[in-house]
């Protein structure tokens, strides 16, 4: 499967939420990728422009 690389940025409203409620939003993201056929390969928080980078595999078709 190929490799692919995204980069995100939360919104206000996101970070409030996570602010309020810390969780681990990797696990989210894994089902959901899972549910298409890909795997989470790797999933970082950033400072800057983008507040992370996601890499994964996932079926090309």
């Amino acid at each position: 499967m190929p490799l692919y690389m995204t980069q995100f940025a939360y919104t206000p409203e996101a970070w409030a939420a996570l602010t309020r409620s810390p969780e681990d939003r990797s696990e989210p993201l894994r089902g959901l990728l899972e549910n298409m056929g890909g795997r989470l390969v790797s999933f970082y928080n950033s400072f800057g422009e983008y507040d992370g980078l996601v890499i994964f595999e996932a079926p090309d078709e």
